[in-house]
């Protein structure tokens, strides 16, 4: 048999991949200009347990860790001066000991706004159903967060979206370009559902940008309130490096009934912990 059906407990939905080619795992993670929340880490636990099942098989992989910080911070108006997700990242991978790397999309430059402004026509003028709908809803809530550049800038990074994601290639948005003959597996929260119908969306509308990549989109079932995002009150990693996970966990426990995302966040926590091994009463 030269297939392998997996089930895993922190991914929505099977996954079929073959056993005689390399597994190539993206997920998207980069620093939010508020901090880091102390949950940060949970986010990359299903790519994780993607790579030790597949090693338990005998198959290579590796983590893409998709960053998109040039393209969020210019859509957002944000200056990162500095960050440090980077080596949180490294150091919490390499003590889980599975291949990674960082693949971050280009600087914002004329090219790559040219590129992105023709895709956002795209969008806007879209008469199918689904996609007006999809485009107002992401619309409102960039509208919500920034007023009318909010709702503009909402656009134009679901324009980006596809090139992180791999459906789309343009060398001015995302210099690296890959294989059409490896194994892709996106992992990503559920609130991608709504880019997901973007990325297709555009892929067919601009099959001269498509990569033609074959790529296998699964939801995982944590951080589905995204664990780079901080939450009102949330305990950050600041709050984890000076006091711990007893402390962390005890602040996510306050919380949990302030809303729906504060208990998924609490849940995240508390399966971090699990993962590491540390029980929520004395460590």
């Amino acid at each position: 048999m030269n297939e392998i059906v997996i089930n895993l407990p922190l991914v929505k939905d099977s996954i079929l991949l073959r056993l005689d080619t390399a597994v190539q795992i993206s997920i998207v993670t980069y620093e939010h200009k508020a901090g880091m929340p102390a949950r940060f880490c949970a986010g990359l636990l299903p790519a994780i347990e993607l790579v030790r099942h597949l090693e338990s098989h005998s198959v290579q992989s590796v983590i893409r860790l998709v960053d998109p910080t040039p393209i969020a911070n210019y859509c957002n108006g944000w200056e990162i001066k500095q960050s440090q997700f980077r080596d949180v990242i490294t150091q919490f991978l390499q003590n889980a000991d599975v291949n990674f790397f960082f693949d971050e999309a280009e600087q914002i430059s004329n090219d790559a706004l040219e590129i992105l402004h023709q895709l956002e026509v795209e969008l806007e003028t879209s008469t199918d159903e689904n996609m007006v709908d999809v485009v107002q809803r992401i619309q409102e809530s960039g509208r919500r967060h920034g007023g009318d550049s909010g709702a503009k800038n909402a656009l134009l990074y679901m324009a980006a979206h596809p090139f992180s994601w791999l459906d789309m290639y343009h060398q001015a948005v995302w210099k690296k370009r890959y294989s059409q003959g490896g194994q892709f597996v996106n992992l990503m929260s559920k609130s991608e559902e709504r880019f997901s119908v973007v990325r297709k969306f555009l892929q067919n509308r601009r099959p001269d940008l498509s990569t033609n990549i074959n790529l296998i989109d699964r939801y995982v079932t944590v951080c589905n309130t995204p664990c780079y995002i901080p939450l009102d009150g949330e305990p950050m990693f600041e709050d984890l490096s000076d006091h711990g996970y007893n402390w962390c966990y005890e602040q996510y426990s306050a919380l949990k009934k302030k809303s729906g995302n504060h208990e998924r966040a609490h849940r995240d926590f508390r399966l971090l912990m699990s993962f590491l091994g540390l029980s929520n009463t004395g460590m």
